[in-house]
């Protein structure tokens, strides 16, 4: 069956412009799709969870006074890590598998912050030690106990590592003693597809 040229052309036409309605509609809400599986490894926070910077900030090491959490991190990819108290062996590992995903990122790392909360009560000699381990840590310092209180709400229990996106919003967890891997792979996908931070 030999079709007309004006059937053809509607055809190719629909063939272009049915992709492109069907894109409007999901990027809209009309149509709402969600895959059985993802390809992250990492815990997906839903709804994400706005982080509140407000009171916290950097430590400096030299003994200033620190910049606020709030412009160190505006615009920046943040794996964050609640540092326990004394920060025994197991700590010491969580935090030097972030340094060795700090350093694999590459000509991404300035587009990374790698943020340690410390807890109130946490001494010089656990401030010291990580300094040491790795000058690019962020120690932050959060008086008022916002951030805490945020992160137990994501609740992915001790040892877990956040990956906060530019906008401040916990969007991604990982559990205490899990891969390290899994943080590095998602992030190399984020980084490479996401333009959040340039904007």
């Amino acid at each position: 069956m030999k079709l007309s040229p004006r059937v053809s052309l509607v055809i190719i036409a629909a063939m272009f412009l049915l992709p492109l309605l069907l894109a409007w509609f999901m990027y809209d809400g009309t149509i709402t799709y969600k895959p059985a599986v993802t390809r992250n490894f990492g815990q997906l926070v839903e709804p994400p969870l706005p982080l509140d910077w407000k009171d916290a900030s950097v430590i400096p090491g030299d003994g200033s006074s620190g910049a606020a959490a709030a412009e160190e991190f505006s615009r920046h990819w943040v794996i964050l890590y609640q540092v326990a108290e004394h920060c025994p062996e197991s700590c010491l590992q969580e935090v030097s598998a972030l340094r060795q995903i700090h350093r694999a990122a590459g000509r991404h790392q300035d587009r990374i912050r790698i943020a340690l909360l410390l807890r109130n009560d946490a001494g010089y000699e656990v401030e010291s030690d990580l300094r040491e381990m790795y000058s690019l840590y962020q120690l932050i310092s959060d008086p008022s106990g916002r951030i805490g209180t945020t992160l137990e709400r994501a609740a992915s229990g001790p040892g877990a590592v956040y990956l906060i996106d530019p906008l401040g919003n916990i969007m991604m967890t990982y559990k205490g003693g899990a891969d390290p891997n899994d943080l590095k792979r998602d992030l190399k996908r984020l980084l490479t597809w996401s333009k959040l931070d340039e904007q």
